[in-house]
């Protein structure tokens, strides 16, 4: 296992700025507390990852209140929406009663 660095472009309250993680390989999401800012979160989406160098670059897309920043940031990363926690299991193969 290495240091992968972590690319962050685009947020427009702290620029562009790196960091050294030590994943195994990085996720297709990231979401930041901001420094001081009470609970707010930036939320980024992975663009590309070279492996060879171990880099990840990943994009700003949304920032503030993670219960809305993290549907927001799934929803733009193309990932699946998070389940409610109170939700039960959907069954696709029953039918609607008569």
């Amino acid at each position: 296992m290495g240091h992968w660095v972590y690319e962050f472009s685009g947020c427009p309250d702290s620029g562009d700025y790196r960091q050294i993680a030590e994943d195994e390989e990085p996720g297709d999401v990231v979401l930041r507390e901001r420094l001081g800012g009470l609970g707010i979160v930036d939320g980024f989406v992975r663009e590309s990852v070279d492996d060879l160098m171990m880099v990840a670059r990943f994009r700003w897309v949304v920032g503030g209140d993670p219960s809305a920043v993290a549907p927001a940031l799934l929803q733009r990363s193309g990932l699946p929406p998070l389940a409610r926690r109170d939700a039960g299991p959907v069954r696709a193969d029953v039918s609607e009663p008569d």
